[in-house]
This record gives structure tokens, sequence and C-alpha cells, in this order.
């Protein structure tokens, strides 16, 4: 991939170029890594990630107010709660609810700690062994990363000349013929003791379903590629972990050239309305002349992290953006162009 893709930039002179399955197969990487997690964002290189992630009943974290929580502090950022179809941007008489999806933005450090407290765990290295229903190109690169990771992978494929070929190309990986919506073949190939159940087929509701069978069986983490962006709602609502779309990936890479030059990264949140930018403060900006609190900043949009050198905190109100910081914003459609004269 990384050689056709090197050759293609400097021979043709074409300044990007993306391969979705591939940026779909770093994505499911991510995931894998924070069980807990339906999504996940990194930004400036890693320096600052956003987590999406359903609240389960009982969590600690029910029930406080935003301003007096003893979860959240200045590491921690509540940027938005998703419930009953809606998106929230929480104030401080917020109060999160069971079945709520939270995006929280935070420092990697200071994340675990984070969901330690309301009941999540992050162990390292917790897949050991995942399995892959679907034989495309996703597969085969996300079959690559995992081996190369020291995890072992089990792909089923209902078409035996694919599994003939992945079998060829990909080395210390069981490629078993069989039909993946099957429950009892599933029970058969033992998924309840893998840690991790990728459904990656061309067919959305197979993913959905396959998902759905294999999280009965006791796999504690599930996730499905579903193309058809209005099924993403229904995975989650089902009990899919998580949800790949290659769509809404690309989109966000796409974006990034689409806007203006101080734009640094654009990620399109899945299953949620909104976006994610990462803005170069340019000198002049409005957005320096006062502290946050006064800037009359838009209600549906916060910012989130502030990367200053080697420096990077989550912002409050009394930070004051200044020139050449790199500004992580969450935000909703309504906000774009208010957010862009502010940075402009």
């Amino acid at each position: 991939y990384s050689q056709g893709h090197d050759y293609i930039r400097r021979v043709l002179g074409i300044s990007m170029t993306i391969n979705p399955e591939h940026a779909a197969a770093r994505e499911i990487i991510k995931l894998l890594r924070f069980p807990s997690a339906i999504e996940i964002n990194s930004f400036a290189k890693g320096r600052i990630e956003l987590f999406r992630f359903k609240v389960p009943e009982g969590s600690p974290i029910i029930g406080e107010k935003l301003r007096h929580s003893s979860f959240l502090n200045d590491d921690v950022l509540l940027c938005a709660a998703e419930r009953d179809n809606n998106i929230i941007i929480p104030d401080g008489d917020f109060s999160v609810m069971a079945g709520d999806t939270l995006s929280v933005m935070s420092l990697p450090s200071k994340a675990i700690s984070f969901f330690d407290k309301i009941g999540y765990r992050k162990r390292a290295n917790i897949v050991k062994n995942t399995m892959i229903i679907g034989c495309g190109e996703m597969s085969y690169y996300l079959a690559q990363i995992l081996i190369n990771s020291g995890i072992s992978v089990k792909i089923i494929e209902i078409n035996r000349e694919r599994c003939e070929v992945l079998s060829e190309n990909l080395d210390h990986t069981l490629v078993i013929n069989g039909d993946g919506r099957n429950s009892d073949f599933l029970y058969e190939e033992d998924v309840k003791s893998c840690d991790a159940f990728v459904a990656v087929t061309s067919s959305s509701e197979t993913n959905i379903l396959a998902c759905v069978a294999a999280k009965n069986m006791g796999v504690s983490k599930t996730i499905a590629e579903v193309e058809n962006i209005e099924y993403i709602k229904l995975a989650e609502g089902m009990g899919v972990d998580a949800v790949i779309n290659k769509k809404v990936i690309t989109a966000g890479r796409i974006f990034r050239f689409t806007m203006s030059t101080k734009v640094r990264t654009v990620k399109v949140i899945g299953g949620a309305d909104a976006e994610v930018i990462e803005y170069i403060v340019n000198p002049d900006s409005p957005v320096t002349k006062a502290p946050l609190r006064d800037l009359n900043f838009p209600r549906d949009a916060v910012v989130g992290g502030i990367i200053r050198g080697s420096e990077t905190f989550i912002a409050t109100g009394d930070t004051r953006i200044k020139p050449y910081d790199r500004a992580v914003i969450f935000a909703l459609p309504t906000a774009l162009s208010r957010i862009e004269k502010l940075f402009s």
C-alpha cells in the first residue's frame, strides 16, 4: 500500500491520495485498543483525543450537574451528549443520564484515570485474538496490522475463491470458508473465545446482524462496517459496540483540503451530526483578542484542546488563545460559519 501510495504522489504530482479501506482499518485498530469506546479521534499527532462512548446503567457519572462534577476537571472536557436523537452542547446545569452517548476530549494520559473513575477500564493489549467476517481489502489491511501487533486472526469468508486469494497473501492467518451470518457456524468456530469480532462484508445488514449474534454469544467488543449512514444509529441501538463508515472517514480527510489553509484537520463524528476541527490560529484572528468567555463564542460549539509549542491543555473560559496556537473545536454544523469568522 505505502509504496503504491508514494509512487502515485511522486510520479503523478498528486497532493493527496486516500485509500478508504486502509483508513478504515486504521480506525478499527484504534477502537480495539480502547474496547469501551464507540469512536476515537486523535488530533495534534495524538496529543489530544476525542472519545465517544455510551453511558451504562449504574455509572457514577449519572445525575451530577456538570458544574459540580467530581469526574470532569480541567484535563477532561465533555463536548457533547447525544440523547433521544438530539445533540446537546452541555452547560454547567447539564446532568448525564444512562444511555447518553458522550463525546469527551482529553489528553490521552488523563483520559485513562477519567474512564477508571466512571467504571471503565483501559487495559494494554486487551485484544489477543480477533475474528473477522469478510474477505475484502479492508480485511487484508486489518489482518496485516493485527498480525504485526502479535494478535491472532481468524477470517471467515463465504466465497471460496476469495479465501484462497487471501490465504496466499497473508501469513499466520487462519482463513475459513463459511457463512458468517450463520449463528451455528459462528458457535462452531468458537466465536465466544474471541476478544473482538469485526464484520466488514459488503453488506451493512450482514455486518450488523453478525455483530449482534457474536455479542449474544459473549464477545466483548464488536465492530461493524456500515456503509448506509442511516443504519449507524440502528446498529448502535442493537448493541453493536462500534461502527465504521468509510464515507465518514474519507469525508474528514477531504474536508481538510476544501477548507482554508489554517485548518489542519477535520473529523466528521460518526453517528452524530457534528465535526471536530483543528485550527492553526492566525496572528490577527478575532479569537485572540479576549479570553474565551468574553468572545461570544457560539453556543453550539466548544473549544476543546489547545496545543502551544510543547504544551498541550484543555481550554477553559479563562483561556486566551494566542497566535499560532493549534485549537481543537467541537462544533455542530450551525456554528461553522461563525467559527470560521472568529479564526479568520
